[in-house]
């Protein structure tokens, strides 16, 4: 089996080939592709004439215009572009909750979401990048587009292992200054950070104009805690293990859950974000095109 496949099992594969990912806003890319960019440059369709200001590039003028008229005028156009998409995938420590289990852990899942986006992008001629991110970013693959690409995604991943503490908001500020256009940001992790962080993070982004897809990846444990017995529950980004005897914490435990959950939804509503939350026991093959399927009916 060969690493991509590791991330895209076949019947995932057969109903992706028959989806696509569209950006709701216009963004700007580097190549020719089906998304209408609002930057008016070079390109093979003119748009219209205006006059000359300055800090205009003098290359721009349009000499015959300038000789019958004695007036400087720019060329305009209208770019046709691929859309850019930069997909940042948590690997701080509590994505590796869930390991051994038979869904496996948050982090493989969030993976071959990230990979299978990647595959349904590429595959659209669009450009995609991966930001492996715990406190700062550890990895970064500019987006490009081609075949090659989606081997460069899965190589990156297989060199993480989740672990370490997360900043979300600080990986984020990092990514919004490297993104010199405007992007398709797709955010994965747990969010497993305080909803003012999340929110910091969003801002930034929205600021910069950029659309923002923020995909939540929980383990069944963390919404039900099913847990019965005593318990000792340890920190898997440095915090101190607990004894517990879970039918005294489970309510004060699913309450919190429910109002960070409400939080989060909050920040993303407020900043024209999108978010929807994937369960690892909930199979990919039906949850991510019934995502994508009601993006696009949006």
């Amino acid at each position: 089996m060969s690493v991509v496949s590791r991330y895209l099992e076949p019947a995932l594969v057969e109903r992706l080939n028959h989806l696509q990912l569209s950006a709701r806003s216009v963004v700007e890319g580097t190549t020719i592709g089906s998304h209408k960019s609002p930057v008016k440059g070079a390109s093979i369709e003119f748009r219209q004439h205006r006059a000359y200001v300055p800090g205009d590039e003098p290359k721009r003028l349009d000499w015959r215009v300038l000789g019958r008229t004695d007036r400087p005028y720019i060329k305009e156009y209208d770019e046709e572009t691929n859309l850019r998409c930069v997909l940042m995938l948590d690997s701080s420590g509590s994505m590796g909750y869930g390991d051994g289990k038979k869904s496996g852990s948050k982090f493989d899942y969030a993976a071959s979401l990230a990979v299978s986006l990647a595959y349904l992008m590429l595959g659209q001629t669009e450009s995609v990048g991966l930001c492996l991110f715990q406190k700062k970013i550890n990895s970064w693959l500019a987006p490009h587009t081609g075949t090659g690409q989606l081997s460069r995604v899965v190589e990156a991943i297989e060199k993480v292992a989740p672990k370490g503490e997360s900043a979300l908001a600080g990986a984020v500020h990092e990514t919004a200054e490297r993104l010199d256009r405007r992007a398709l940001v797709v955010l994965i992790s747990d969010f497993m950070t305080p909803a003012a962080q999340f929110r910091e993070g969003l801002a930034h982004l929205r600021h910069d104009r950029h659309e923002v897809i923020a995909l939540r990846v929980l383990d069944r444990d963390e919404i039900e805690f099913p847990f019965r017995n005593w318990t000792r529950f340890r920190g898997l980004e440095g915090e101190a293990a607990r004894l517990c005897e879970p039918t005294l914490v489970r309510k004060n435990y699913q309450e919190n859950q429910r109002r960070h959950a409400h939080e989060l939804e909050n920040a993303a509503r407020m900043l024209r974000a999108e978010l929807r939350t994937f369960v690892t026991d909930q199979s990919l093959a039906d949850s991510l095109p019934a995502f994508l399927h009601h993006r696009l009916a949006r």
